[in-house]
């Protein structure tokens, strides 16, 4: 299925949300979160971070909550965390910078769970498996207690993309083992290992119960289905980092070429918690 571009010059975009004609993203080499709506030929920067704000995803109670990865440079380096942003004004603030006693060291992406929790991933050391040795994990935080939990540890993965199936089950990326994995039981499910040049990145899960995920190398986002690849919307050479849903449209960041994509694929997503 062929795709449009409808805004370009974006910085390293990731973390796209629907916000029902408008659409905000993150903007991780800018220190800055975004906003696009249709028929505007401009993005419009709403708040201005610092460091590297990746995922982002509302929560329950209306503030936009972005994972702060701490910076893809050590001269902008910021303390990793969760942020708490006002979209209308700009403001923000950390709402944990630590879960259970545990620092957070560089969190990647996140989604609200059934239980209104903030679930997020922190992949944690190097974006180069030959070089990262230390166990990625995944946390759970409640916004307005600020308590939380650390749900699972799971060896040098990278645990990436986070989201949540209709039933309610817990499913991430991992872009060192390829695989898209979910959490039944207290235990791992592997739902698809993907083929070369296919890491995964960020997801998100279709009305169709298909899995729509960012898949970096392979310049597209795989469609699953079943364990199966069944589809991939391609977006030329780039880097695609992210998607989400809005309406029947697929909303797609592209890293590298600082693209973001539309397909109009006819298709609801999920609807999020």
């Amino acid at each position: 299925m062929h795709g449009d571009v409808i805004a370009r010059g974006l910085d390293f975009p990731e973390g796209p949300v629907w916000l029902g004609g408008e659409l905000v993203c993150t903007k991780i080499t800018a220190g800055a979160i975004s906003s696009w709506r249709e028929g505007r030929n401009t993005v419009e920067r709403v708040a201005h971070t610092g460091g590297g704000p990746n995922g982002a995803a509302l929560g329950p109670d209306g503030w936009l909550y972005v994972t702060q990865n701490g910076g893809m440079t050590a001269e902008g380096r910021v303390a990793g965390g969760i942020l708490r942003v006002d979209l209308a004004d700009g403001s923000w603030e950390y709402a944990a910078t630590e879960v259970a006693g545990l620092r957070l060291d560089g969190p990647n992406d996140l989604a609200v769970g059934p239980d209104g929790r903030l679930w997020f991933t922190d992949p944690r050391g190097a974006a180069d498996p030959a070089r990262n040795d230390r166990p990625g994990r995944i946390f759970a935080l409640d916004p307005a207690s600020g308590e939380g939990e650390l749900i699972a540890e799971l060896g040098p993965v990278f645990p990436n993309g986070i989201g949540f199936l209709q039933d309610g089950t817990l499913v991430w990326t991992e872009s060192f083992t390829r695989r898209v994995v979910r959490w039944r039981d207290g235990a791992q499910d592997v739902i698809i290992e993907l083929p070369e040049r296919h890491p995964p990145d960020g997801f998100c899960v279709g009305a169709d119960g298909a899995l729509y995920v960012a898949t970096t190398f392979a310049h597209c986002v795989s469609v699953v289905r079943d364990g199966q690849i069944v589809d991939r919307l391609v977006c030329g050479d780039g880097m695609v980092t992210n998607c989400c849903f809005g309406d029947t449209d697929l909303y797609v960041t592209d890293s590298r070429r600082g693209l973001l994509w539309r397909f109009g694929l006819g298709v609801e997503g999920l609807p999020l918690h």
